[in-house]
């Protein structure tokens, strides 16, 4: 490879040393014999200055062009990059239950969007702390786009409120899209004689202390709805904290406690095969899977309304072409027949929101949720 080197400025200088005074050529005997004029003195140096300005010029010039080809192809290939995404398999940690309600809306979605994307997402649970470990992993992730997390309220609003966690909900995080709502029900173990809410109630109170329910954890969907139920209803029970949904519906059929409330994408085959007994629906609203099965609010609990979400968010700086690809994916299938079947075939109601909305909702339910936790005392166990 040439390399470009300046031109010498050596014989602007004497030469060091000895010369010969008889030698008229020699430089430094007209330096010493030739004392030349004022006038030439300073066109002299007039010519030594300009000869260091060119010979600088000539040294900076490749320099130059070199950084300005170096910037041209940096900002040429950056979007190239972005616009090019995805080009490997993508993530989606999922810190719920396999097998739970919000896993199944996730993997509902995931199946599709690698069609759509062109490449295959890997569905993650990693379940430690309620969900807070694999949050964490996506916040600490590169905002490449190939990091994804499928969150519900409990992580992103609930658990901050609850205790420390080491992420920020709004700050770690950007919202890409909302995927859905997840109907709860309210079950009983189908020994007890209770058959509705206020036959619910009447037992609670006529066994002070004594009745248990579980959920998946402190802080879970199911911990907050039971306490916001307590609240409304003036009653109170032991709470029986389980490693996810899944084993606490299993808990409660098995006889080891005596109610939860729990989506109903995770306990539906419980359900229908007798070993769980649904008696209230936790939102404002049925659902039309159990259309004869009365909201909580209806049956003596006025005002009383949850549902657990869940929705997808990457970590905070990720690109606008990532969010936009992915937000707009997802809206296509939540208006696509065989994902809504699926959907309706395991009890969950689809819900999209696009970025900026989905945002707004999640700083209302952060909100709502330190309201719950303040209320009732809930304290991290």
């Amino acid at each position: 490879m040439d390399v470009y080197r300046p031109p010498s400025l050596e014989w602007l200088a004497p030469s060091p040393g000895a010369y010969d005074k008889n030698d008229k050529n020699d430089k430094n005997h007209y330096l010493e014999t030739e004392m030349p004029t004022e006038a030439t003195s300073n066109r002299a140096a007039d010519r030594r200055v300009r000869a260091v300005q060119t010979a600088t010029r000539l040294a900076a010039a490749p320099l130059a062009a070199t950084i300005l080809t170096a910037t041209f192809f940096t900002l040429a290939w950056r979007p190239a990059v972005a616009q090019d995404w995805p080009t490997h398999a993508i993530t989606m940690v999922t810190p719920l239950a396999a097998g739970s309600a919000a896993d199944v809306a996730i993997r509902a979605v995931t199946d599709k969007l690698a069609e759509r994307l062109g490449q295959a997402i890997v569905v993650d649970n990693p379940t430690g702390a309620s969900g807070t470990i694999g949050a964490d992993r996506v916040a600490r992730s590169p905002a490449d786009g190939y990091t994804l997390c499928g969150c519900n309220n409990t992580i992103l609003g609930v658990l901050p409120n609850l205790r420390k966690v080491p992420y920020d909900p709004v700050k770690s995080f950007r919202p890409i899209g909302m995927v859905a709502v997840l109907p709860t029900l309210l079950l009983v173990n189908p020994a007890l004689p209770i058959h509705n809410t206020q036959e619910l109630l009447a037992y609670v109170k006529a066994h002070p202390g004594q009745l248990k329910y579980s959920s998946g954890g402190v802080g879970s969907p199911q911990d907050i709805a039971m306490t916001m139920f307590e609240s409304g209803a003036g009653v109170q029970m032991q709470h029986i904290p389980y490693k996810g949904a899944s084993q606490a519906a299993v808990g409660l059929a098995a006889g080891e406690v005596d109610t939860m409330f729990c989506a109903i994408g995770t306990v539906l085959p419980l359900v229908k095969s007798g070993k769980l007994r649904a008696i209230a629906v936790a939102g404002a609203q049925r659902t039309p899977l159990m259309p004869d099965l009365p909201t909580v609010a209806e049956s003596g609990v006025p005002g009383y309304d949850y549902a657990s979400w869940i929705g997808i968010v990457a970590p905070k700086g990720v690109s606008d072409t990532v969010v936009g690809k992915v937000s707009t994916a997802l809206q296509a299938l939540l208006h696509d027949p065989a994902t809504l079947k699926r959907f309706a075939d395991q009890g969950i109601d689809p819900m999209y929101m696009g970025p900026a909305d989905m945002g707004r909702y999640m700083a209302q339910d952060y909100e709502r949720m330190a309201k719950v936790i303040k209320d009732s005392h809930m304290a991290a166990q």
